[in-house]
């Protein structure tokens, strides 16, 4: 594959990372204003067609990497993990079951009954999004923000670590608060629908219809309570915004949109977080490396190897005690003085060569 194939399809996947993140972003910010489940459907297959295009990218460039003996190389330095985490859970776990609930019929509130596992698992996995995130690392990666090398190798290594060290926090805080049965919204709207439940079993329906969550009450099959019509919970309700519960020969649907806007909030906060730490490393952190370390040794390294290169370290009072810059006192002090002596000898030396003498004169004669 020759250089031009190979940059078009990099800017074809840096294309698809920029969109991707626009999705993820308004696929939360429709939940938390309510947009038609028409429209939500297809940001959710949007989301899903994306996590085949990266998942298709990750086993080309691994398998492409298997076939080369660098796996190891492509998995760690070339930061391939990113790609996996950032397509095959989700395609598996996230994208692929919302998908799937899309097309067997999720948004309509009275056939739910048959996909409710595919539902739970949906729910129990919501969190795992986050990780497409991490693509805003492999944006980072095509940024130079530096002329040095290594000043880029180091900002991006940093700004890897922080990010992903924020992703995997919130991995691992949702899955213990679940594990713990920690306070949380879904915990607080358990606890509505049991006492509802418990006010159907003890034959206090006036009270139990009053919860706003409530939203329809089978008896058998048959209807006997509904708070909207069915045109309303066709046009805004989607498999997302409803929990399905059974007690005895009743039948409960309710409403968990709320509980949808508060996640949806909290990832489009996570998604602005980590947009912020990026353009940090960016904006601050890189220049500051680039002065304090990489251009002072860049000045050292071109006074070493081209000889009439002869400027000096410029030392900030601030970081005068860095190791670098105590070198750095020592070049302009002690080295480029000598070379300048010897380049003076030298200059000495070719101009004695170039006098000439009487006998040499007379020699022409």
């Amino acid at each position: 594959m020759n250089k031009k194939t190979k940059d078009l399809i990099e800017n074809i996947v840096l294309a698809a990372i920029f969109l991707v993140l626009i999705q993820t972003f308004i696929e939360d910010f429709a939940v938390i204003r309510g947009w038609s489940w028409n429209t939500r459907q297809l940001l959710i297959l949007t989301g899903f067609f994306f996590d085949i295009f990266f998942t298709a990218e990750f086993l080309i460039r691994f398998y492409a990497a298997m076939a080369e003996g660098q796996v190891r190389d492509y998995l760690v330095l070339r930061r391939g993990w990113i790609d996996l985490l950032a397509s095959v859970p989700l395609l598996l776990l996230s994208s692929g079951p919302s998908a799937l609930a899309v097309i067997i019929g999720g948004g309509a509130i009275g056939g739910a009954a048959g996909i409710l596992n595919v539902l739970k698992v949906v729910k129990a996995v919501r969190i795992a999004r986050i990780l497409r995130l991490l693509r805003v690392l492999k944006i980072f990666k095509q940024i130079k923000n530096a002329d040095s090398e290594m000043a880029q190798r180091h900002i991006s290594k940093i700004a890897t670590l922080g990010v992903s060290v924020f992703v995997f926090i919130l991995l691992i805080s949702s899955i213990f608060s679940q594990m713990l049965n920690m306070p949380s919204a879904e915990k607080k709207n358990e606890r509505v629908i049991i006492d509802i439940i418990m006010a159907y079993s003890g034959g206090e329906t006036g009270g139990a219809e009053m919860q706003s969550d409530l939203l329809i009450v089978k008896e058998d099959g048959l209807t006997v309570f509904t708070r909207f019509d069915n045109a309303y919970y066709s046009d805004n309700f989607g498999f997302e915004d409803y929990q399905y519960a059974e007690y005895l020969n009743y039948q409960f649907f309710f409403d968990t949109r709320e509980i949808e806007k508060i996640q949806s909030k909290d990832n489009i906060v996570y998604f602005i977080i980590i947009l912020v730490l990026v353009l940090a490393y960016t904006l601050f952190y890189s220049p500051h490396f680039a002065i304090t370390v990489s251009d002072p040794i860049h000045v050292m390294r071109r006074g070493l190897v081209e000889k009439s290169y002869n400027f000096e370290v410029k030392i900030d009072p601030d970081y005068k005690n860095d190791d670098v810059f105590l070198l750095a006192k020592d070049y302009n002090n002690i080295y480029l003085p000598m070379k300048d002596r010897s380049l003076a000898e030298e200059e000495e030396i070719d101009a004695d060569s170039l006098e000439l003498k009487m006998d040499d004169i007379r020699k022409l004669f």
